[in-house]
């Protein structure tokens, strides 16, 4: 660290800091009672029990499980009464010299990486914690740099938490709007409740066919080598518009195994894993295997469905789905959970306008979302900024 302002100097945290890691006590969540007391971890707080060890404010450091980048949050202030684990240390600056807060500040700005040991599992163990160089101004400035900080950081992480706020209150708004398209009378029942005039109940068996392939044999290079078929993953439905997949496969493939291809406009669904529920409509023509289920009219000449209605139906029931399939550790949700699925449909021609006016409000709020994702980097970007500020001295 060269170029230092006028005034401040270098010290190692051996230094400036007493590291009272000998006080840690690990204890097994099966051993802990429940209580008042937090119980801190790498990263903050990791459960709450009914015994403290610490009764002062100190700076605490994941030793492992943590993260060590710039602008990685890995230190922290912990207060009050508290416990702490074996997987943060714990520092006690000497405050005739070093303020906490300023030395946490210093911390989160920097890459700690050249600390890190371990490969596999990363490690800021106590020799390299005690090697790490802290920039210190004198106390005065130090009191300075951190009223300025506090004070624009509480400002900028309020103006970050209504943005997120904004956020939600957006899906609450697309969630709405579902709700609505599928229930214009909003009646409460749980259960076919009462429709519009021209509308009907139908099972999705009794309106579409529903399909899914199967993966050729992945060891079988004629299968996958100088391919010319689409071939798509559930993990690339996004729901949203297929424009284009990562791998092909041979005609070859398709001819000797149960995979299948889908025409353009198709309706997808994922049926397990941890993409289950996503769904996507192909703007191309494209194979697919088990772990996807399509929707295919029954008769192409009485169309009773619009896929993109369909679309926005199982977005509004797509927790419940979710939630009716878990079989074991994840979602599994079968095709005759899907066929047995009650929608009210109303005729063709309103089906399409009901999903015009979902995909109007949907991009709409893409676009304010985009937005104020934006503005939450941006905002970001400023902490940073003013922190390289704070140390560079130009605060």
């Amino acid at each position: 660290m060269t170029n230092l302002p006028q005034g401040w100097e270098i010290r190692i945290i051996d230094v400036v800091c007493e590291i009272l890691d000998n006080k840690r006590i690990p204890i097994s969540q099966k051993n802990r009672i429940s209580g008042i007391y937090p119980y801190y971890g790498a990263s903050g707080i990791v459960d709450y029990i009914d015994k403290y060890i610490f009764d002062e404010e100190l700076v605490l450091i994941g030793e492992d499980g943590a993260k060590w980048g710039a602008f990685e949050n890995s230190a922290f202030i912990a207060n009050g009464k508290y416990w702490v684990n074996n997987h943060a240390h714990i520092l006690k600056p000497n405050n005739e010299i070093l303020i906490n807060r300023f030395l946490v500040y210093f911390l989160n700005f920097s890459n700690l990486e050249k600390y890190i040991t371990g490969a596999t599992v990363k490690k800021l163990n106590q020799q390299k914690l005690r090697q790490i160089e802290v920039p210190i101004p004198p106390l005065k400035e130090q009191e300075r740099i951190v009223g300025i900080l506090d004070e624009s950081f509480a400002k900028i992480d309020e103006s970050i938490k209504i943005l997120e706020q904004d956020l939600l209150n957006l899906d609450e708004l697309m969630q709405s709007a579902l709700q609505k398209a599928f229930n214009p009378l909003k009646d409460n029942a749980k259960e076919n409740y009462q429709l519009p005039q021209g509308w009907e109940w139908k099972s999705l068996g009794e309106i579409a066919i529903t399909s899914s392939g199967g993966t050729p044999l992945r060891n079988k290079k004629e299968y996958w080598e100088n391919g010319t078929i689409k071939w798509l993953k559930s993990g690339e439905l996004k729901d949203d518009y297929i424009e284009n997949v990562e791998e092909k496969i041979t005609e070859e493939a398709i001819k000797n195994s149960s995979a299948k291809i889908f025409s353009k406009g198709t309706l997808l669904i994922a049926m397990y894993g941890a993409t289950a529920g996503k769904l996507g409509i192909l703007n191309l023509d494209s194979a697919t295997n088990q772990a996807v289920c399509a929707f295919l009219h029954k008769n192409k000449a009485n169309i009773k469905f619009f896929e993109k209605f369909i679309f926005y139906f199982f977005l509004s029931i797509r927790d419940r789905i979710i939630k009716d399939s878990f079989g074991g550790a994840q979602p599994n949700i079968s095709q005759t959970y899907i066929k047995n699925l009650q929608i009210p449909l109303p005729p063709l021609k309103e089906q399409k306008q009901i999903a015009s006016y979902l995909d109007e409000l949907s991009l709409n709020i893409k676009a304010l979302k985009e937005n104020y994702k934006i503005q939450i980097k941006d905002y970001e970007e400023l902490k940073k900024s003013l922190l390289k500020k704070a140390f560079e001295g130009r605060l």
